[in-house]
């Protein structure tokens, strides 16, 4: 029997994914690999652990960092949609794309399974934290995206 087609054992092995992501990472994955490998390293452990495949894409502006905060609020986001997406009935693969600019750093995930609202709330909330949005978008028999935008502070100097 596939993880696809049992639920409780794909729901176990999330909760051993969560456990053993929040043992593993922190400030520090954030402050040695940045953002965008990160989230890379992040995607992998999801997959490795879930069976659910999943894909990462980065847009960056020439190597835009994004600020230490929004970087961390931005992983957790990921973290808490990951186990929503976990949780999710029938999803066979995750695509992840984070678009980095001196004005916004973005985070649009779809999945192709049937899911409900589950951890959206939390990332809504954090999103709204940082003055930002958060979307979800449902399609029958098409999956769910949401698309997490936070716009930077203006540098100093730079209005």
């Amino acid at each position: 029997m596939s993880s696809r087609s049992n639920p409780q054992a794909q729901i176990a092995r999330a909760g051993a994914w969560s456990r053993q992501v929040a043992a593993q990472l922190g400030a520090v994955l954030l402050d040695t690999l940045g953002l965008a490998a990160a989230l890379e390293w992040h995607a992998h452990q999801f997959q490795k652990y879930t069976g659910i495949r999943s894909a990462l894409t980065v847009n960056d502006t020439e190597g835009f960092v994004a600020p230490e905060e929004y970087a961390t609020g931005l992983f957790e986001m990921l973290h808490d949609a990951l186990n929503h997406v976990a949780r999710c009935a029938q999803v066979s693969r995750v695509d992840i794309a984070l678009s980095i600019t001196p004005r916004e750093v973005g985070m649009v995930m779809r999945h192709d399974g049937i899911g409900a609202a589950g951890a959206l709330a939390r990332i809504r909330a954090r999103a709204q934290a940082y003055h930002g949005l958060c979307e979800v978008a449902r399609a029958p028999e098409a999956g769910t995206t949401l698309t997490v935008s936070l716009p930077l502070p203006a540098a100093p100097g730079h209005a």
